[in-house]
């Protein structure tokens, strides 16, 4: 995975650098969200993987279902991509390009994944936190997940914080094994 978003970073910083200055920061967002459910489709799946296919029957296929969904500047984009073998980066460079975006905005977007749903304080407490520790206005997502056993799971751009109970117990197995 990690592999996937350096390749993509440098697409997307383009991406992102290119709709700022078009001014058009929004409309490249829902063109790359647009683009990330298009190659997610099973149909497309298979044509991206096809070998018959060269990079350019690939780009001007995605393009021609997208219509005018694209500015010319992202059909070029989309050509580009498929110019360097990157249509499959789609997926994160969408993701990039929108922590980008909130970056640009001073806004960030964090998951919190509990054992148990929060209540109203604990995420307003997490919030403020993160806040203080980010720097920038935090958008809080919470999703729950009775695996953890109890604790939580952050994720807010590249920041990943394991505080659950799973993580220690692995932790304190692997202490007593090695």
């Amino acid at each position: 995975m990690s592999d996937l978003i350096t390749a993509a970073r440098p697409y997307a910083k383009a991406a992102f650098e290119a709709a700022q200055a078009s001014d058009s920061v929004q409309q490249w967002s829902q063109a790359l969200q647009f683009l990330t459910t298009l190659v997610s489709h099973e149909d497309m799946v298979k044509v991206l993987e096809s070998p018959q296919l060269d990079a350019a029957s690939k780009a001007g296929l995605m393009i021609e279902i997208a219509g005018d969904q694209l500015s010319q500047q992202q059909k070029n984009f989309v050509n580009l991509l498929a110019e360097n073998g990157r249509l499959s980066l789609i997926n994160e460079i969408a993701e990039l390009f929108e922590i980008f975006k909130a970056e640009a905005e001073s806004t960030i977007e964090a998951t919190v994944t509990s054992a148990f749903p929060l209540s109203d304080a604990q995420k307003q407490k997490i919030t403020q936190s993160l806040k203080s520790q980010l720097g920038c206005d935090v958008s809080l997502v919470t999703e729950t997940d009775a695996s953890l056993i109890g604790g939580v799971v952050i994720r807010a751009g590249d920041l990943v914080i394991d505080g659950s109970a799973h993580a220690k117990l692995g932790s304190l197995a692997y202490a007593l094994t090695h």
